[in-house]
């Protein structure tokens, strides 16, 4: 049969469900704040070709065949269609593939809550109405006539080949989030895979290490990782709302730096760099060389993980493979309580007797959202109304019960963080705690979004607190560290800076890049994902 107008119309309802589908968010692309005009107009020219190409695969098909064509497509596009749309419409940002990874990599317990806290009733009502559309193009589907692939080979060798091209090539393939999802989770998955294998190489990774602490035991170190925690919603950096009653009133005690950054806007990104020797210009070594747990553990020392959130290696490969190298875990997710869940682990750890030194990594939960999940009712504190800082004027209720509940959760961050200072110090012997958050929390602070994003990144979403605590047997020891709290640092130089508190000497160690070695230097740039931190601030 010839490719005729009589053809071309019996075949409309599928060009239409095709077109539907391809085209169903790049509609919407005005709304991305982290796309120029280039790449929409990209995204519109790329869903196009590739709307041709299906559409000319379709006239080789007829009857039930089309409709199973047709059906493929559409419950494909379901779900990638309506978190691209959903991101769209909640951060005015167009999704991309280290996005997805983050959806790949996340719980069933936090994808729960973030369902819970971001999807509205306009993201549940425009799902069930793309649901009925796709479903009634389909039905209205009923061509009975087709083309022959042998005598039209060309144009069918040639609509292939376009589809393949713009799955294959990175730049096309983000404009489609069907093609986007679906490659980005076989990556996900070879990358688990990969993972799973370089974990077994991990168990041979070796590293000549010694600990020179002028004495050689009965030290206790903990590291104390947070959770979407903001300086710019800490009042011991300024913030004009009480919400750290207990470490301003110790403040003489700790060392607070006040220009750190995180490399990273997602737990998973940071971490994965904190954790090991990982950093931007070589996330192999994250593999390649053993991290922070396992340094220590060549070191002799007894080590701990203490955690209030999921180990990310139940359901993906990520840093939990590190936490769980540790020679004594404590996984207290399972508990489903607040972060002082994780004081009586600490209080039993901190009087064990166990030979020679200790380093216990604590993970909290936070100021994770849901932030009204993260403290009991004693620590509902705030109420917007007492507020003297009403000049926003984007601000509604909703905005305002948010900002209360997240300034909450830094209140009783504060207490948790506080309580495990006072465990510590009670011990009496030489020891430091240091705190920190994985990365900072965007909420209503200059513009109508909250959250942390990984395009389109805001300075709260990259300043984090970073706070040392030693004790004085700890200062009498170690007399020769520099303590300057107004040095700019990056989070990626974490175990670096470690291995100066720690008295860690090995062949890696790069001390110009210790936040507490005198041989420290400025980093010349520091990078937030792909971003410049200082490009960052002036936003």
């Amino acid at each position: 049969m010839k490719i005729t107008g009589k053809l071309l119309s019996e075949k409309k309802w599928a060009f239409i469900l095709i077109f539907f589908i391809l085209l169903f968010n790049p509609v919407f692309c005005f709304w991305a704040d982290n796309i120029n005009l280039k790449d929409r107009l990209m995204a519109w020219l790329t869903c196009l070709i590739v709307g041709l190409a299906l559409s000319c695969i379709d006239l080789f098909v007829k009857k039930r065949g089309e409709k199973i064509y047709l059906a493929i497509l559409f419950i494909l596009s379901i779900v990638p269609n309506l978190i691209v749309w959903s991101y769209l419409f909640m951060s005015h940002l167009w999704m991309k593939r280290d996005m997805f990874w983050v959806i790949f990599g996340t719980n069933v317990s936090e994808s729960t809550e973030y369902f819970d806290q971001f999807i509205s009733w306009q993201m549940i009502l425009v799902g069930v109405l793309y649901i009925l559309a796709g479903i009634f193009f389909i039905i209205k589907a009923r061509s009975v006539h087709s083309i022959s692939v042998k005598k039209y080979w060309i144009l069918f060798a040639l609509s292939v080949s376009l589809v393949l091209l713009s799955i294959i090539l990175q730049y096309l393939v983000q404009a489609i989030p069907t093609f986007d999802f679906y490659k980005s989770r076989i990556t996900f998955w070879n990358e688990n895979l990969k993972f799973e294998q370089e974990k077994e190489l991990r168990k041979n990774l070796s590293m000549d290490i010694e600990c020179v602490l002028p004495d050689s035991t009965g030290h206790v170190f903990v590291v104390v990782i947070g959770e979407s925690t903001s300086t710019y919603h800490m009042s011991l950096y300024g913030y004009f709302r009480d919400t750290n009653p207990l470490l301003s009133a110790r403040k003489n005690e700790l060392d607070v730096y006040t220009d750190v950054v995180t490399p990273d806007t997602h737990t998973i990104g940071v971490l994965k760099k904190v954790l090991s020797f990982a950093d931007h210009d070589h996330p192999e070594y994250y593999a390649q060389k053993p991290s922070v747990v396992e340094m220590f553990n060549a070191a002799g020392f007894e080590t701990y993980w203490i955690s209030n959130q999921e180990f990310i290696s139940k359901w993906g490969g990520s840093y939990g493979a590190i936490a769980e190298s540790a020679k004594h875990v404590y996984d207290l997710s399972v508990l489903k309580k607040y972060d002082e869940v994780v004081l009586p682990s600490l209080d039993k750890v901190l009087h064990e007797n166990a030979p020679g030194n200790k380093i216990i990594f604590i993970h909290l939960m936070g100021s994770h959202h849901s932030y009204n999940c993260r403290y009991p009712d004693n620590f509902d504190y705030f109420k917007y109304a007492k507020m003297e800082d009403l000049t926003k004027s984007f601000l509604n209720d909703e905005m305002k019960k948010t900002i209360d509940e997240y300034d909450n959760s830094v209140r009783y961050d504060d207490f948790v963080v506080s309580s495990i200072i006072d465990q510590v110090k009670n011990l009496d012997t030489s020891s430091f705690v240091l705190y920190f958050s994985d990365h900072g929390e965007e909420v209503y602070d200059s513009r109508d979004a909250r959250g942390h994003f990984m395009s389109n990144a805001y300075p709260y979403q990259c300043k984090v607190p970073f706070i040392l605590w030693r004790s004085d047997a700890y200062k009498t020891e170690m007399p020769e560290l520099a303590i300057d709290t107004a040095r700019p640092f990056s989070l990626v130089d974490v175990i670096y800076s470690l291995s100066t508190l720690a008295c860690l000497e090995y062949r890696e160690n790069d001390q110009s890049r210790s936040i507490f070695s005198p041989e420290y230097k400025v980093p010349a740039k520091r990078l937030v994902g792909d971003e410049d931190y200082e490009d960052i601030l002036r936003k």
